[in-house]
């Protein structure tokens, strides 16, 4: 049991909130810990739900992140399906639906985000986006039934969600008006082998794809009209154009926002005592001159043990560079370190076969790695730029030696 006074409350109880409770717990923080969450679910796992979950291949309660055991062995309290509708920072408390107030002495914002909206699809029964378990568990029930859906957005929730539905033999349309798809997070190279793969699984692929009219039959949408004058009939819209951060909370209670949540490099936000992790949170980056919202587990999982660290009063935790995956078909993308400044790319490894990376430079500084089937190179490079050795373009495009031997020997010649 708790034996500090200290009250500590989650807004939240994903990834980040309970990465945050176990890295407390774990460092011996003997305060309260209070998670109120809005879903009627323990801490689940986001990313197999547009995979394997959808496919019926992970059972729902698989998906817990921890049992109910954790939450009573740690002595965390977890308020589900409340939400918080005010943030008193005057008064140090939060006040959900019904009027109950919970006190607190440091607050943390795990609030997340939650998917953009069409507003002329809102209400639309046969439209759906894939955020939660719920709707997952949505799309799921209804797969057997389909013949067609209509993914509008090529980004990596849509794509996952059209390699799983091929699978199971319905026909995709992905609609993205951006000239290539993945844009915002991945080069060139990779967007094109990501169509070309897509294409050769019967999936639908319309590039600069902008929407002119929905059609509608009663409360339903039965084709989307575009703007070269052609209509993806379907049975199912599903919406992925991107996410918005769940910072409206805070910005009422007086803290400072942007595009998230704004934290140091502390995870701590413009109110002392009050922090910001995961997905909502706007967060200093090594080496990058703004500050960056990154969607992914690994970002949660390095908030929450950074938050912990202050809290406790501890050094913050060692550099580790933002990484990412996604998995498709049988394809499985490692990205590791950040592209958007880059100038030159060079490729390693063999298209053609599906395995090779994509080495992104800034003049003569490494800035990240896109591997595709090519788990070496990307370990290899997560390292390089956790240790901060000196990767030059000269050696990756040495063939003749491994990833794995070229950071072994960097790292040599560091020591």
């Amino acid at each position: 049991m708790a034996t500090n006074m200290e009250k500590l409350v989650i807004i939240g109880s994903g990834q980040a909130a309970i990465q945050l409770s176990a890295s407390l717990r774990q460092k011996k923080y003997d305060g309260r810990i209070t998670m109120i969450g809005e879903e009627p679910y323990l801490a689940y796992q986001r990313p197999p739900l547009s995979k394997a979950f959808l496919k019926g291949e992970l059972e729902e309660g698989r998906l817990f992140l921890k049992p109910q055991k954790f939450y009573d062995d740690k002595d965390i309290e977890l308020i589900s399906g409340a939400r918080v509708e005010k943030v008193d920072t005057a008064n140090k408390a939060v006040t959900i639906g019904g009027g109950t107030s919970y006190s607190y002495d440091k607050l943390v914002f795990a609030t997340g985000t939650r998917p953009r909206m069409i507003p002329e699809l809102e209400g639309a029964e046969n439209v759906q986006v894939m955020r939660t378990l719920d709707d997952a568990k949505a799309l799921k029930t209804q797969v057997d039934k389909l013949n067609h859906v209509t993914i509008v957005g090529g980004g990596y929730i849509g794509l996952e969600a059209a390699a799983v539905l091929r699978k199971m033999g319905v026909a995709v349309d992905v609609l993205e008006r951006m000239p290539r798809l993945l844009a915002r997070v991945i080069g060139e190279e990779i967007s094109d082998y990501f169509k070309n793969l897509h294409e050769a699984n019967g999936v639908n692929i319309r590039l600069g794809a902008e929407v002119q009219a929905y059609q509608k039959d009663g409360n339903s949408i039965k084709g989307v009209e575009l703007n070269d004058g052609t209509t993806s009939k379907t049975d199912l819209i599903l919406v992925g154009i991107g996410v918005l951060p769940n910072q409206e909370l805070a910005a009422e209670a007086g803290i400072e926002v942007g595009n998230g949540i704004i934290v140091d490099e502390n995870c701590e936000t413009s109110v002392s005592g009050i922090y910001a992790i995961g997905d909502n949170a706007l967060r200093p980056l090594e080496g990058q001159s703004e500050k960056l919202r990154l969607e992914s587990v690994p970002n949660a999982i390095d908030m929450a043990e950074t938050a912990a660290r202050h809290i406790l009063g501890l050094e913050r935790p060692a550099y580790d560079p933002p990484w990412f995956w996604s998995d498709q078909y049988d394809t499985k993308i490692q990205t590791v370190g950040l592209f958007s400044e880059h100038t030159e790319t060079f490729v390693r490894g063999d298209v053609a076969a599906g395995k090779f990376s994509v080495f992104y430079f800034k003049s003569e500084t490494f800035l990240a790695v896109d591997s595709v089937n090519d788990p070496q190179s990307f370990m290899a490079c997560k390292n390089i730029l956790k240790m901060g050795l000196r990767l030059t373009s000269e050696a990756v495009q040495d063939q003749s030696k491994t990833m794995m031997d070229i950071f072994k020997e960097l790292k040599t010649q560091k020591v």
